[in-house]
């Protein structure tokens, strides 16, 4: 709460002090380092607020108070829309809110404190001290019959009397006493509290949702004046609360035990004969959403089957709507069995169990719930795996195999299934023989794996059910059998004869040795895997693991573990050349690296020698590359320059040793080929015999594999000018693709061709289709010089850059968008820059203005573009755009946005003088270009940023203008009329009353008319912002003022 622009959520049910616990943090003598009360602003979501929360907040983060605002009865919604503002505006102000629920409440960015209901004894000491009339012995009945909830305790003991006895009292005595007078029974009020705890919250507006209170005393066979008084009668008595018109019952176990005597007393039938009507589906899912709290209550149960039985609205959940399965998300802990049995039902059709199912993170969600309980996991994650199959490996976007993979962690699983009977599930994975069932496995795996950080981004909640975060070793013996347990399922897989499952479990292994060895202490089971598989260099992977092991642990690690981690180095360790090329050769460097410890240039140095004569080894003996097969060409492995770069050094016979290699290419080059060992060989034959790298890039030219990859191999060297003609006679050919010269653009590859020689290739790309693309690529490279760079590029490069351009504004909408190209402002800046000639840039601007007004494409995509003409060339646009008419409004509307942003093209962008120059005095144009300016700028820089800045003022041009007209209540008004944002985010009102403060320089001017006009605007503006900022209450209102 110290820290400016932070969120804090205080949550907890009803009574158990969460409104005096935040009034603690702002009190000297509770703890230390109290938060400042004059820096506090407490708001009760409750009341009928004037200003709303959101309005509030708008207010202080306009005005840039730094101050805690404190939120109290605040639903979770709002919580997020008010922590987004804040956090997106640098607010100084603190958030801290305050909820009577926890359910579905995880905001980001927030830290959430929840609080459980106080002891006994305490909830005792409380109302001896409230109530000492009552004496010790009333003050304990009444703290055990509240259970811990301070709320209750305090109403009932308010309905005693100092003379009464309540220790012979049953629970069901004190409950009753709860809704008594002090003279007697009051049945109307206990009738009144029953029907309204039907449901979870309620509204008693009769103008607005079908009149619910109406429809819930049609339901309890009441009067709906009765109901009224009632709910009026528990507000005094506070067991409810409102906000706004909505109304709800609590404390929750107050409000559960009364919904029990309401199921009771009102057959079912009578309730969804209301409940089910069309026009009452918001007060169906409030009744959803209090029957989830009843599932040991066999009436509750019977309500919620009868809406998943035949003709219910929940019987057939794969045509639900959205509405209705947020019914069954409340009642599934009524009864689970029943839900998992609807969506296993559901998943036998493919449309169903698919992620193009809408709901499909809904049903996920439900059975990750439902698997918590042992006897139901098998069936939750067997239909949770029909979801999984579907998905694309790797898919990041709320991922079901993640949601998966949460189950078969050790900690925070979510999930009372044991270690055993999740490792079945992994096993007939396994054995199913499904590469997409193997993928997901390895996830299950990755999370069983984890030995160090656990975290879940769900909670454990399920309606009123007992849960907790899962099943947890209770001994260190349990934890090391969970993980030996896991890597025994391996065992299989690293003995298979399949080359790809027998690689995916040494792989998975490899990559979870550390956290196994030195933070889940499977010594005994790792070493035995080592030795089995992994002796003498024939498990690379593994040994680099153990390599990194040793370099970050063992310094901590006890000697008799290092003994034996050092003892696996040597046997793992490779033997042989071969088994070394394996191990340094089919890796990165950086695996090397890291695994020595060292992280500074000597080590990856002496890494690439060490590779490199690995290389010269091979150069002696070709046979090892046959050996290595295809994963040589693989290109995955940044080792393989250096090995190349071996090779031809340790060549006897430079062009023999290369034919050899174009031979392996031809007989073992995977589907995907990525030449990069022969690219290091091309670079050191350059250095030994340049004379050569013609022969061998020509014959490369000749491979029907290694063609496509010439321009990715000429880039090996330095490009000599045979090479440069070779590029353009490919150019110009059809046999390359544009995109295959994007090569150019990486690598310094185009330093070494002249600007006169780039300028004819990329001539011929922009001529050949999506050829403009691989262009701009170049471009932006070609313009990436450094500081102190002198490079200045020629006139005839950059007129390719602007037919470039032209030939961009030529195209149609869906192929333009320079946000796609790295380094396009700096090739507009270039291309574009004021000393460009002006036929050039008039012929741009047409095709621009033409193109947009035909909506062939945005200019949102086109923003530096625009703003760099505008800026350079502000006649040629202004000519071209104000030629009167239709045209001349759509061009206005969609090139000048009355954006504030500097990412926003606006005519502000020209400079102010030619900008009134090229008026020359029309006034009738005057006029018209200030309709295009934006009349408010930023006033800091710092702002500018900011999608509506904190402070505005008149700019520059519509002040420039408005000097130059002679019908200064034309420009006045064009000022007045740019208050009123067209599009905004956040408070129209605060933009609006910002802009008013701008408006008001106008009272400054020196002509006495203008003077008044402003005068006059400004308080249609107070006007103008006084409606808006009712219409935003009462908004803000209906939104904020809501339990559900």
């Amino acid at each position: 709460m110290r820290c400016p622009g932070s969120a804090v959520r205080i949550t907890g049910l009803s009574g158990v002090g969460k409104t005096r616990f935040a009034q603690a943090l702002f009190e000297a003598e509770v703890g230390e380092g109290a938060l400042s009360p004059p820096s506090a602003i407490y708001a009760d979501l409750g009341e009928d607020l004037a200003p709303t929360a959101s309005e509030l907040t708008s207010y202080l983060i306009a005005n840039d108070h730094a101050v805690h605002l404190i939120l109290d009865n605040c639903p979770p919604e709002v919580h997020r829309r008010l922590q987004k503002r804040v956090s997106e505006s640098c607010a100084r102000l603190s958030l801290l809110t305050i909820e009577y629920d926890i359910s579905d409440d995880r905001p980001e960015e927030t830290e959430v404190i929840h609080l459980e209901p106080c002891s006994e004894k305490t909830v005792s000491m409380l109302i001896h001290k409230r109530y000492p009339d009552l004496g010790q012995l009333n003050a304990d009945k009444i703290a055990e019959f509240s259970g811990g909830n301070a709320r209750i305790a305090i109403a009932l003991a308010s309905r005693v009397d100092a003379d009464e006895t309540l220790t012979n009292f049953s629970d069901e005595d004190l409950f009753q006493r709860l809704f008594s007078q002090r003279k007697g029974a009051s049945d109307y009020l206990l009738e009144s509290a029953e029907a309204l705890s039907l449901v979870y919250s309620f509204n008693v507006a009769a103008s607005e949702f079908n009149d619910e209170l109406g429809i819930l005393s049609t339901i309890a066979g009441l009067e709906r004046r009765v109901l009224h008084r009632g709910q009026a009668e528990l507000l005094r008595r506070q067991l409810a609360q409102q906000r706004g018109e909505w109304r709800a019952i609590l404390p929750h176990a107050l409000a559960n035990r009364l919904a029990k005597r309401a199921l009771e007393n009102i057959p079912p039938e009578s309730i969804n004969a209301e409940l089910l009507k069309t026009e009452n589906r918001r007060l169906f899912r409030s009744c959803a959403h209090r029957l989830g709290y009843l599932h040991d209550f066999e009436p509750a149960r019977r309500l919620a089957h009868s809406w998943v039985a035949p003709g219910g609205p929940l019987h057939d959940i794969g045509s639900c709507k959205e509405e209705s399965l947020s019914a069954l998300q409340y009642i599934a802990p009524v009864f689970p069995e029943t839900v998992l049995r609807l969506i296993e039902d559901a998943a036998t059709g493919p449309e169903f169990a698919s992620r193009e199912n809408p709901h499909v993170s809904l049903f996920v969600r439900l059975l990750g719930q439902i698997a918590y309980d042992d006897d139901k996991f098998n069936r939750a994650v067997a239909a949770m795996l029909k979801f999984a199959e579907g998905e694309k490996s790797g898919e990041n976007n709320n991922s079901i195999v993640r949601q998966m993979s949460q189950l078969f962690s050790l900690h925070l699983s979510g999930t009372q299934a044991p270690p055993s009977r999740r490792r079945a599930f992994v096993r007939e994975l396994l054995e199913s023989g499904s590469p997409r069932h193997r993928e997901i496995a390895g996830e299950l795996f990755h999370a069983a794996f984890e030995a160090m950080h656990w975290t879940s981004f769900s909670m454990f909640d399920f309606g009123a059910r007992r849960r907790d975060s899962g099943w947890r070793p209770r001994t260190r013996a349990e934890e090391l059998d969970w993980y030996v347990g896991f890597l025994k399922l391996l065992r299989p897989a690293l003995a298979s004869a399949d080359p790809a499952m027998h690689e995916w479990a040494r792989s998975l292994l490899a990559g979870h040795f550390r956290g196994l060895w030195t933070f889940a202490g499977c010594f005994d089971e790792l070493e035995e895997i080592v030795r089995s598989h992994a002796a003498g260099g024939s498990w690379p992977r593994m040994w680099r693991a153990i390599k990194q092991t040793i370099s970050f642990d063992s310094d901590a690690a006890p000697p008799e573990l290092r003994t034996r981690l050092e003892a696996l180095e040597r046997l793992a360790a490779p033997s042989a050349p071969y088994s070394e090329m394996e191990a340094y050769v089919l890796a990165n460097t950086w695996d090397h690296v890291q695994s020595i410890g060292e992280l500074d240039t000597a080590s990856v140095d002496s890494i690439k020698t060490k590779i490199a004569s690995l290389g010269e080894v091979a150069a002696a003996e070709l046979g090892y590359l046959e050996r290595l097969g295809p994963r040589l060409w693989e290109g995955k492995f940044d080792a393989l320059y250096p090995f190349g770069i071996g090779l031809a050094r340790g060549s006897a016979d430079i062009m023999a040793t290369f034919e050899h290699l174009l031979h392996v290419v031809q007989r073992r080059a995977p589907a995907v080929l990525h030449p990069l060992v022969l690219q290091g060989y091309i670079n050191a034959v350059h250095d030994m015999d340049p004379g050569l790298v013609r022969a061998m890039l020509e014959r490369v030219l000749d491979h029907p594999l290694l063609r496509p990859h010439f321009i990715y191999l000429l880039g090996a060297c330095k490009v000599a000018p045979w090479g440069v003609r070779k590029l353009l006679e490919l150019a110009r050919g059809g046999d390359f693709e544009p995109w295959q010269f994007r090569q150019l653009a990486y690598g310094r590859m185009h330093e070494s061709i002249s600007d006169g020689e780039l300028s004819k290739l990329l001539a011929v790309l922009n001529r050949r289709d999506d050829g403009i693309y691989t262009t701009l690529d170049i471009l932006g490279m070609r313009f990436f010089v450094g500081k102190d760079s002198t490079y200045v590029p020629s006139e005839e490069l950059l007129s390719v850059g602007r037919g470039t351009i032209r030939n961009l504004l030529s195209g149609e909408w869906e192929r333009i968008d320079l946000r796609r190209i790295l380094g396009a402002e700096r090739i507009v800046c270039r291309c574009l820059s004021a000393s460009a000639p002006e036929q050039e840039i008039r012929e741009i601007v047409k095709l621009l203005c033409d193109g947009v007004d035909a909506f062939r494409f945005y200019s949102s995509n086109l923003d530096v573009i625009i703003t760099t003409l505008i800026s350079n060339f502000p006649e040629i646009v202004l000519s071209e755009v104000f030629t009167g008419g239709d045209r001349e409004r759509r061009l206005i509307h969609h090139l000048f946005t009355d954006g504030l942003s500097r990412s926003s093209p606006s005519l502000n962008s020209a400079p102010v003088a030619r900008l009134v120059a090229w008026c020359q005095g029309d006034q009738d144009l005057i006029g018209r270009v200030a309709t295009a300016v934006c009349a408010y700028s930023a006033a800091e820089a710092s702002d500018v940023r900011l999608e509506h800045p904190k402070r505005v003022v008149l700019s520059e041009p519509i002040k420039a203008l408005l000097e130059a007209a002679v019908d200064k209540q034309g420009i006045v008004n064009t000022i007045f009329s740019r208050i009123q944002p067209m599009s905004w985010s956040g408070s129209r009102a605060d933009i609006m009353e910002i802009r008013g403060r701008a408006f008001a320089e106008l009272l400054e001017h020196l002509l006495p008319e203008v003077r008044d006009l402003a005068a006059k605007m400004l308080e249609r503006i107070e006007q103008l912002v006084r409606r808006e900022r009712e219409r935003e209450a009462e908004e803000h209102s209906w939104r904020e003022q809501r339990f559900e």
